[in-house]
This record gives structure tokens, sequence and C-alpha cells, in this order.
């Protein structure tokens, strides 16, 4: 009978490490669940600040691009008006000559 007693001591101290340590592996399980969503939440975030920020860049890029568009316009507009300068000035120039031809006939 002693026997049957230590025998089943022992398999009961068996049996109670086994369900201890099941229990302290659902522990150490549920801690690193939860520091998995943790970190998971934080990611979110910071992928949600990314888009954020890459949409304000796109935002910023769009802006630039209509800028430059706007610039290259202007541009295009100085280059016409410089363009009727020089015509307009090569037109008086020649108008001074005649003007001063015709003042000296008359003189």
């Amino acid at each position: 009978m002693n026997e049957v007693i230590g025998f089943a001591a022992v398999i009961v101290s068996i049996f109670a490490g086994i369900l201890l340590n099941n229990s302290q592996l659902k522990r150490v399980e549920e801690r690193m669940d939860h520091r998995f969503n943790e970190i998971n939440g934080r990611f979110n975030e910071v992928n949600g600040r990314i888009n954020e920020t890459n949409g304000r860049f796109n935002e910023v890029d769009g802006r630039f691009n209509e800028m430059n568009g706007r610039f290259n316009e202007v541009n295009a507009r100085l280059d016409r008006m410089q363009a009727d300068l020089s015509v307009f000035y090569r037109d008086l120039g020649r108008h001074d000559a005649k003007i001063e031809g015709l003042e000296k006939r008359a003189s």
C-alpha cells in the first residue's frame, strides 16, 4: 500500500508540475500577446502618420507643380514681351533715323 501511495504521490507531483508549467506558459503567452498587440498598435499609429505625411508631401508636390506651371507661363509672357520690345525699339530707331533725315533736308 505504501508503494501505491508513493507512486500516486509521484504521479500527482508530476501532474501538478505540468499544470503549473502550463499556467506559467499561459501567462507568458498572454504577456507576449499583450506586447504584440501593443507593438502592433504602435506600428499602425506610425504607419498612419507616415501615410498622413505622404499625403501632405503629395499636396505640396501638387502645389509646387502648379507654381512651376505658372512660372513657365510668366517666363513665356516675358519672352514675348522682350521680342515685342526689340521690334518696337528697332522700329523706333528707324523712325528716329527717318526724322533726322527729314530734319536735315528741311534745314
